[in-house]
């Protein structure tokens, strides 16, 4: 006989052999005890989690079919069960032929059943053709459609179906299920290796098989973590460890030491960076609750037991702002497309400064008291295509009420607020740089760019953007503001510096970066 994969060989045949979705199972089942059922059904969940087979199941159990395999149910083609691909024939003339041959009474079973999988693939035309079936159908007729974008499908559809949803299957019963299939199959795997494979199906039963009969077909009936971490480019659980020791004990010698040497085996970045991200997760349960909230991490026992003794050596403050610190990082590498830049960066903040802590972002805060002058802002707005001076006595403020924001107060934190908007958005707070903050009244906000600058306001002057930008600057300065964009008006005089050497002062910062296009 040829050879049948574990996917099919181990499909479930009945609802008691169905994993991870114990409560649509109960669902069903209970449906069916008391023959309190709809016309239509709906299983909607991410892939490889049992939506065709138990829509297989139902049918079966709906017309009392008896089968010994999945083989025999799936090949012998029952008339009375009808399996349709939605994103094959996801056509009107498909779903016409549907409605014709819906009136021809089943010829063994109960039920004439039609299964529809990938039923969001199904066009326009071919829903609506489908609707005056399903809302009346013959009473011999059951519909299953089986879906992973619920989302897609017309609401005439859903609101006609009763609707089960299957989850992600949890590591802990894809492993149990994967031991169970390694002692039928006299394949040896240990634990690490079985919880790689499960980590890799990210919830799916079937890709947990097809990955185990991958890793079975080339490993001589032993399967290792070290063929799963190879085959995904996973990091060892020895080199994870020993990467994060380095970086508790502030050692950036023996942190980028260790990335290199991960980098040469070969292992992808943007997957380490997001291995360090759950990593620290798994720091900060064990520190919170230790063995009371081990059950939250879906690991092996020899791994938590690593972790818990790890936790002890990092304080609580230190893990959430390294997972800040690594979360950064991820942002960053798909600025510069160089995640290992990124992540050397990360590695360089950890381990570098006191407590390892990154370096806290400048308050925005607007300070209530401050000693000495106050300072100045640049009273124009200068690029290579001429220069705006802006008269600061037709600046108006507002009102001196205790808790308001004066245009000087918005002047004075104008670098750190669009910092702060290009934190959410890049594009956006870099376009904002260019212009400055010119007059407020009220709660409305002119900010004003150059001649020849027509593109950053054009860019920002619309509704999501500004949106986006008073959110940041409500958040920050704690009142709403209206943002109005302009075109100053052209002047000869060229604008002074003195507000740029001022801000430096301030901030105690240095130039790193120019956004504007200076002279």
């Amino acid at each position: 006989m040829s050879y049948v994969v574990l996917a099919r060989k181990y499909r479930p045949q009945s609802f008691d052999d169905v994993i991870g979705q114990e409560d649509v199972v109960s669902q069903l089942q209970g449906a069916l005890k008391s023959g309190r059922l709809g016309h239509a059904f709906l299983f909607c969940g991410p892939r490889g989690t049992g939506k065709t087979t138990c829509a297989r199941i139902l049918a079966k159990e709906l017309n009392k079919i008896k089968t010994t395999s999945s083989e025999t149910f799936a090949l012998d083609s029952n008339m009375d069960v009808i399996e349709i691909d939605g994103a094959s024939n996801r056509g009107i003339d498909e779903i016409r032929t549907l409605r014709e041959n819906v009136q021809f009474v089943p010829m063994s079973g109960a039920y004439k059943i039609y299964i529809i999988d990938e039923v969001h693939m199904l066009t326009e035309p071919a829903f609506n053709a489908l609707l005056k079936t399903l809302e009346e159908p013959p009473a011999h007729v059951k519909f299953i459609f089986a879906t992973t974008d619920p989302s897609k499908l017309p609401l005439t559809v859903t609101s006609r179906c009763q609707r089960f949803a299957f989850k992600r299957i949890s590591l802990e019963a894809i492993v149990k299920q994967l031991e169970s299939i390694c002692k039928q199959e006299k394949l040896k795997a240990d634990d690490e290796a079985l919880y790689a494979v499960a980590k890799a199906s990210q919830g799916s039963m079937r890709d947990a098989l097809s990955i185990l009969d991958q890793l079975s077909s080339t490993s001589s009936g032993i399967v290792s973590v070290k063929d799963v971490n190879s085959m995904f480019g996973f990091v060892e659980t020895e080199l994870l460890f020993s990467l994060t020791s380095a970086l508790i004990e502030k050692s950036s010698v023996k942190a980028l030491a260790t990335l290199e040497n991960i980098v040469n085996l070969g292992k992808d970045i943007k997957q380490l960076t997001q291995d360090l991200v759950e990593f620290y997760r798994h720091l900060m349960i064990m520190k919170a609750g230790g063995t009371d909230l081990q059950g939250l991490i879906d690991y092996s026992k020899s791994y938590k037991e690593m972790l818990f003794a790890q936790s002890a050596q990092i304080s609580m403050k230190d893990i959430l702002r390294t997972i800040d610190v690594f979360i950064a990082a991820q942002d960053t590498a798909r600025i510069t497309e160089s995640p290992r830049l990124a992540l050397e960066i990360a590695f360089a903040k950890i381990t570098s400064l006191g407590g390892n802590s990154p370096e806290p972002q400048p308050s925005l805060a607007i300070p209530q008291s401050a000693s000495g002058p106050k300072p100045t802002f640049p009273n124009g707005i200068n690029n290579k295509k001429g220069s705006v001076i802006i008269d600061p006595n037709s600046s108006p403020v507002v009102s001196s009420e205790k808790g308001c924001t004066t245009l000087e107060d918005i002047k004075r934190e104008w670098t750190a607020l669009t910092f702060a908007v290009s934190q959410q958005k890049m594009s956006v707070g870099t376009n904002l740089q260019e212009g400055i903050p010119l007059k407020l009244v009220g709660n409305k906000l002119t900010v004003a760019f150059a001649p020849g600058n027509e593109f950053f306001k054009e860019f920002l002057d619309k509704k999501e953007h500004l949106k986006l930008i008073e959110d940041v600057f409500l958040n920050h300065m704690k009142r709403a503001l209206v943002i109005d964009l302009t075109i100053a008006e052209r002047s000869e005089k060229t604008s002074s510096p003195q507000g740029l050497n001022d801000a430096l002062s301030i901030f105690q910062g240095k130039v790193v970066n120019e956004w504007h296009n200076g002279q």
